[in-house]
């Protein structure tokens, strides 16, 4: 149930929190793919589809954004996942923007929640797991390239993710 739960209500607020905060802007993420460094155990090839909406916070190009969708993981599954954030426009370059930015959330890692919570008795929310990632991002109109770069553990030296958004 909490399973199901959990995801279900942070979409409902990734749809419902726009009249709270001004200038909404909705786009479409696609997952591409990820490098895993340092190991070629994983999936790199990651392909999912998000919904998200941003909202600029105060002056200076500062916007928070939520995100959900769905995305087929390192471990070889498909995982529901909703992630919160911050970015910031810190340079000016050519026709874009670059941004940089993080977000936290949830994903579902079935495997992984299992050798968790069995190696180091970390517990999962039926199998959903805290995500989180730092991002640099470059913003042309209404097209962004993301390059998100994600905590490692004992058997990886970083992960690098692709993914691109598109404004509508």
């Amino acid at each position: 149930m909490i399973r199901n739960a959990l995801p279900t209500g942070l979409a409902l607020f990734c749809f419902l929190a726009g009249p709270v905060l001004a200038e909404e802007d909705r786009y479409i993420g696609v997952f591409v793919g990820s490098q895993h460094i340092g190991s070629d155990e994983y999936n790199d090839f990651n392909p999912g589809l998000t919904y998200g909406r941003r909202w600029s916070y105060g002056t200076g190009g500062t916007e928070v954004h939520v995100e959900g969708g769905v995305f087929y993981n390192s471990y070889r599954e498909v995982s529901p996942i909703v992630v919160a954030g911050v970015s910031t426009r810190v340079a000016r370059i050519g026709p874009g923007d670059l941004r940089l930015g993080a977000s936290v959330g949830m994903a579902y890692y079935k495997e992984l929640s299992e050798v968790l919570e069995a190696k180091y008795d970390f517990p999962s929310v039926g199998g959903f797991l805290p995500v989180a990632a730092v991002t640099g991002a470059y913003r042309i109109r209404n097209l962004e390239y993301r390059l998100s770069v994600l905590p490692y553990g004992d058997d990886v030296d970083g992960v690098v993710n692709f993914s691109f958004a598109v404004s509508f």
